[in-house]
């Protein structure tokens, strides 16, 4: 079984409310879920594009996701959300997907400790601190490569530290990595990043940068966007992601390797001077969930044994979440 480490679908599931369905996990995602053999993952609030253009804007759509959320799982009997290990086992139990809720950037909070607590009491467990944008709190792989986390930032991490949150450095950009690394002594993650050194993407991670994540305790959930995977359009397929798996056990180790899809076929086509995603942006031979079994066969084939390929493909998310969550 797997466990993604980064899924996008609550925003599907809201701009499906929003259009007048119901049941939207249950009709459209639970089932592909299952036979990609995925059976939990990180779900985050993501405010896309054009609702991050400004901050009154970020705030409601993120008012919107939390009352999507909280409706689509009052009335979905398949799909749970879970806050802890015990929960995950729980869950598993029943038969049940289940869904680790985090916060793909923390814009909406502004500076304040007492809108995450907010979040938190919601049952968010994980969050960056910033999507692409740079905000408050930090500077995004699209901000200012000279900007880190603010000292705002820094008092949001370690108030995160001290709830035992999961904190995730995939969409801050090099010098606000730093700082977070600096900043907090708890396992770091990086849900859905892949490796610099083979596809020169700000979204991705240098050596340095894993490797210090490594030495965290935490992980890195490599991300299948094709974009990331390589420079050359031509290699932007399952074969190079393998490439990005065996490259990054090599540097880190598969204890500290895991999986952070970044599916995105599922949502309607967004494209702006920075950012696309939708229908057409998939890497070719692994478009959805579905692939994934196809995925982990040929990571098999590249010489990773059946524990290894547990390891990646849900045990480091479980381990880490137990050690930061409990």
């Amino acid at each position: 079984m797997v466990f993604d480490g980064h899924t996008d679908i609550l925003t599907d599931v809201l701009m499906k409310r929003l259009a007048g369905e119901t049941q939207v996990l249950a009709n459209r995602h639970l089932d592909r879920l299952k036979k990609g053999g995925i059976e939990g993952a990180c779900a985050v609030l993501w405010v896309d594009p054009p609702y991050t253009e400004r901050y009154e804007q970020y705030v409601h759509r993120t008012e919107q996701l939390l009352w999507a959320t909280k409706a689509e799982l009052a009335e979905c009997q398949g799909a749970v959300m879970v806050h802890n290990l015990a929960e995950i086992e729980a869950a598993k139990a029943a038969g049940k997907f289940y869904l680790l809720l985090g916060a793909e950037g923390l814009s909406a909070i502004g500076g304040s400790t007492e809108k995450l607590d907010k979040l938190y009491d919601f049952g968010l467990r994980h969050a960056m601190l910033t999507w692409n944008e740079e905000n408050d709190l930090a500077s995004g792989a699209q901000g200012n490569p000279d900007h880190g986390v603010t000292a705002t930032g820094k008092k949001i991490l370690r108030h995160m530290e001290a709830k035992h949150m999961l904190i995730d450095v995939s969409h801050i950009n090099e010098k606000s990595f730093w700082d977070v690394m600096d900043t907090v002594s708890c396992p770091v993650i990086a849900s859905h990043s892949s490796a610099r050194a083979l596809g020169n993407h700000p979204r991705n991670l240098y050596d340095d940068q894993l490797r210090a994540i490594a030495e965290s305790g935490g992980i890195v959930g490599v991300n299948a966007f094709y974009e990331f995977l390589s420079d050359d359009p031509a290699e932007r397929n399952i074969d190079r992601l393998v490439e990005h798996i065996s490259y990054m056990a090599e540097k880190i180790g598969v204890d500290h390797l895991a999986l952070g899809f970044d599916f995105c076929e599922f949502l309607p086509d967004i494209t702006t001077d920075t950012f696309s995603c939708g229908a057409a942006m998939v890497t070719e031979g692994l478009a959805s969930c579905l692939d994934v079994p196809v995925l982990l066969e040929k990571i098999r084939a590249a010489g990773f044994s059946v524990d290894d390929i547990d390891k990646i493909s849900y045990k480091n998310w479980h381990r880490v979440i137990g050690e930061v969550l409990g």
